[in-house]
């Protein structure tokens, strides 16, 4: 958006912000979205209209008072009143000697009102979910077959030898023209409603509202780059993926143009609705290019019932997701009707599933945005209030466990295993299962895992372990032998090198409970002839374990 600093009703104050506030606004506006820079703007206006109307048109930032700041200060206003206290700030840190002192007192609060904490949207609960997605799926079936049988039907029409006037006006109709007042007429006289022609052969406003509801129930993408997705979003089709390419308005210097990769397949995937809403809204795609309108490009265009051309894009403004909503004729979980959900608590409940589904991380489920963003916005919510808790909880069994002492077998007890079995956690081997375990098949760099599949510590989306190598040394599905004694003096050398570039806290913090595990409880178990046996092994550069690749170049 284009800021004109002058244009505040005050011309000493334009100046006065041209030259103060100016240079400091790509800093300050950084990652703003339009409306949040709007505010900020229109947060001077009234200091500006004030100051006129008391005489002082050109003494710009230098007259005002704490008074003046007193003045603007009005209930219900502290939104966009912030914004003016934030900039003063702002102006006051750059240039201490520029405003008055009572001023500068004055801008160490924000309002004498109370003003409303900012609180993230709430994700939709499961219930309301997926009832919600259900009813949007079923929509989009029944558009399909709507218009598919549509076009047939249609089809046949145009092939009739003879038609009736009747039957010409209701092609015209179906085709996107608007009926005269005698054409409306026949339809009112034969009882059949105009939808029945115009609804026919392309998407309507709610049923494109349908298709914006079933993907962002799907996808991570934000509801206002949904609703502007152009005919070639796809890109990249292979495996049963595909990129979804959309823009996003927001998010300050970064690339504005990004990509989500999703299933690709029948509708109950991304790719596949969004396949079959440009199938379906092709015809008036078709029809606005050859008129030449510069929206024929977007992916949500049909039939309009109100104003001309019929065939155009579609409004998909807040209002018309409630009505949308409203004509799904739904009810909670309280039995109560559903009759107004924010579009934008759709991505909270994409968020919030793919939060659980990746058990909290933050690094994998960042997307699209930093991990501070993720954690204030999608995971610091009511919704997850209750999952924190049982994390917390199991967290806490975790460091129980951790603190325990691992599973070691030195040679004896390792003979004894495979002859009897062994017990890990709450799991019983066999023999077979021993022999199986000790012979290298479960090996990590590390230690033998137990349980790939069944990790303490996390888990990949299909279900495989998802910590890295190190956290075998705090697993309790990990058994170390003495065949990996090398590996362990090979690591313990690795930290050694670490150390010594390091600094003392940051080695502590990163490497220190690694270290003591294999130092305090480990390496106590084995006799000295096993360790000694097993620094040979290590110090022998033709059989000893190579680091991962990834600690080898540091």
């Amino acid at each position: 958006m284009t800021w004109l600093l002058h244009e505040v009703g005050n011309e000493g104050l334009g100046r006065d912000l041209a030259l103060y506030l100016g240079p400091m606004m790509n800093e300050l506006f950084a990652g703003l979205a339009v409306p949040s820079v709007e505010q900020y703007r229109q947060s001077w206006i009234p200091l500006g209209k004030h100051l006129s109307s008391s005489g002082r048109l050109n003494g710009g930032l230098r007259v005002i008072t704490a008074a003046d700041i007193d003045a603007c200060d009005v209930r219900g206003q502290y939104s966009r009143f912030r914004c003016l206290v934030h900039g003063l700030r702002a102006i006051d840190e750059r240039n201490p000697d520029l405003l008055r002192p009572d001023l500068k007192a004055r801008i160490n609060f924000t309002s004498r009102h109370n003003g409303t904490a900012l609180r993230p949207r709430e994700p939709l609960t499961p219930f309301v979910a997926r009832v919600l997605k259900d009813a949007a799926d079923r929509s989009v079936v029944a558009t399909r077959e709507r218009i598919l049988t549509g076009r047939e039907q249609i089809e046949a029409l145009r092939n009739k030898p003879e038609r009736s006037r009747f039957e010409n006006v209701f092609l015209r109709v179906a085709d996107g023209t608007r009926p005269a007042r005698s054409e409306f007429d026949m339809f009112k006289y034969r009882k059949v409603a105009i939808a029945a022609a115009s609804d026919l052969l392309v998407l309507t406003l709610p049923d494109a509202i349908c298709f914006i509801i079933a993907i962002a129930l799907r996808v991570e993408m934000p509801i206002e780059c949904l609703r502007t997705l152009r005919r070639d979003c796809l890109k990249n089709p292979a495996r049963g993926y595909v990129s979804i390419e959309y823009t996003k308005g927001r998010g300050g210097p970064r690339a504005k143009i990004k990509r989500e990769r999703v299933r690709d397949g029948g509708i109950n995937t991304p790719g596949g609705l969004v396949r079959l809403a440009l199938e379906l809204s092709r015809p008036a795609a078709e029809r606005m290019a050859d008129r030449g309108d510069p929206n024929a490009d977007y992916l949500w265009v049909g039939f309009v019932a109100a104003g001309l051309p019929s065939w155009r894009r579609f409004s998909l403004s807040t209002h018309n997701f409630y009505a949308a909503i409203r004509s799904l004729w739904l009810v909670d979980e309280a039995g109560k009707p559903i009759t107004k959900i924010v579009p934008a608590r759709l991505r909270k409940t994409v968020k919030r599933d793919n939060y659980l589904r990746h058990t909290g991380h933050l690094r994998r489920f960042a997307s699209d945005h930093s991990k501070p963003v993720a954690a204030r916005h999608y995971a610091a919510v009511d919704g997850l209030r209750e999952e924190h808790a049982r994390s917390v909880a199991v967290a806490e069994g975790q460091l129980f466990d951790m603190a325990m002492m691992p599973l070691v077998l030195p040679p004896k007890e390792e003979v004894s295993a495979l002859a009897s079995g062994l017990s890990i956690g709450n799991q019983k081997l066999d023999a077979g299962a021993v022999a199986s375990l000790v012979s290298g098949d479960a090996d990590t760099f590390l230690g033998m895992c137990s349980g790939f599949w069944s990790s303490p510590l996390g888990r990949n989306d299909n279900g495989s372990c998802a910590t890295a190598f190190t956290g075998c040394l705090h697993c309790s599905n990990a058994v170390f032998t003495a065949r990996k004694l090398p590996a362990l003096l090979t690591y313990l050398t690795w930290l050694a090198e670490r150390r010594a570039v390091m600094t003392e806290a940051e080695w502590h913090e990163r490497y220190s409970a690694d270290h003591n595990r294999i130092m305090v409880q480990i390496l106590p178990v084995f006799d000295a002839g096993d360790i000694e046996q097993a620094r040979s092994t290590a110090e022998n550069a033709a059989v000893a374990p190579a680091l991962p690749p990834h600690l080898q170049r540091g």
